[in-house]
């Protein structure tokens, strides 16, 4: 079934703090950094011990929200490690007013979606060495109260190194379902389409993951060493489906299918940008106008999707049947911008590229 969102998001957050018990400090690198009072963390070693990683770019409302979603977990993350990609005086503010502990990680430049996250998961590796999981999660997604709390029930059910959950909008409609290792299932989710029942009815106890989007996941500390953390060498387009495989690749991953996480990002100016089966719909270039520049960036945009495609179907320890769906990417890049030569060679010199092993970086 899958459909691979584009991932315009970056995240940024920081932790709640009390001015008696707790300090902020400003490091000369524009580093943000919280210090907990130690009575804050008498219970680390008796559950499992979360940080959120969020990759942010100038998107201080939507992370704001996704930091009050987050403390309100029944289970908790100890904190947040944001990655601002601006950098953005809103996202400063947000994290300072945030009601969970929270680090800022400011580098001065964007480091892209996979670079952020990357940058993000070093720093909450350094300053909580006690941490069991790290939750990769969107700045445009809301979690409900037991979210993270199935999440690892699932993790511990299915000794699991990483779970996702199926992904919903704000009215409760399927967005996303991971993609399920077995072909056939994969069929059979694409079938129904974005109807939750079905897709619960057809897996009710959720299923063994290849790989997922970017929206939400949570990683075992030791998958996530032994897999790696993201590319910082590709655009924000099809990085999360690599960085998914090369988890499954590393450890088992499973889709629980009892969770659902509300994605609810900015309205796109343009049609959405997606992956899998089916990529990105649209309306034919009309080639006797001159193509607005909305146009072209979303042009742009699915030829950066079909060359990371194309390269993580190369490099990845374990596609599974990824290759499979490179033909139905092509046939609806043509069908979205015209059949003709110079949209054909667009997309033989995507896929080219990436089965070369070249991303579409940066």
């Amino acid at each position: 079934m899958l459909n691979l969102k584009a991932i315009n998001s970056n995240a940024a957050r920081r932790p709640a703090f009390s001015p008696s018990t707790d300090r902020l400090s400003i490091s000369p690198n524009l580093n943000l950094h919280l210090h907990p009072n130690p009575a804050h963390s008498s219970n680390v070693h008796s559950q499992p011990a979360v940080v959120a990683l969020v990759a942010t770019r100038f998107r201080a409302e939507w992370l704001s929200r996704l930091l009050a979603s987050l403390q309100q977990q029944t289970l908790r993350p100890l904190a947040a490690v944001v990655c601002d990609n601006g950098p953005d005086a809103g996202t400063l503010e947000a994290a300072k007013k945030s009601p969970l502990r929270c680090e800022l990680v400011s580098p001065g430049k964007n480091l892209g979606f996979g670079g952020g996250l990357a940058a993000a998961g070093q720093r909450a590796l350094e300053r909580f060495p006690d941490l069991t999981h790290l939750l990769v999660v969107d700045d445009d997604t809301i979690f409900r109260p037991n979210d993270l709390k199935g999440l690892l029930a699932a993790a511990a059910r299915h000794a699991a190194g990483a779970v996702a959950p199926l992904l919903i909008d704000v009215s409760g409609k399927l967005l996303e379902a991971p993609e399920p290792v077995s072909w056939n299932l994969a069929r059979s989710l694409r079938k129904v389409g974005r109807n939750l029942d079905a897709t619960r009815t057809l897996a009710p106890n959720g299923y063994p993951m290849a790989w997922c989007i970017g929206p939400c996941m949570l990683v075992d500390k030791a998958t996530w060493l032994r897999a790696g953390p993201p590319r910082s060498d590709m655009l924000a387009y099809g990085d999360d489906v690599e960085f998914s495989l090369r988890l499954s690749a590393a450890s088992p991953a499973w889709a629980e299918s009892s969770v659902t996480v509300v994605h609810d990002p900015p309205k796109p100016s343009a049609a959405p940008l997606q992956g899998g089966a089916d990529a990105m719909e649209g309306d034919p270039l009309d080639l006797r106008q001159e193509p607005s520049p909305e146009r072209v960036a979303h042009y742009q945009k699915f030829g950066i999707l079909l060359q990371n495609l194309a390269f993580t179907c190369a490099v990845s320890p374990r596609p599974r049947h990824l290759p499979l769906y490179l033909p139905g990417n092509a046939r609806r890049f043509l069908q979205t911008f015209g059949w003709n030569a110079k949209n054909l060679w667009e997309v033989v010199r995507r896929y080219f590229l990436g089965l070369w092993g070249v991303p579409a970086g940066r």
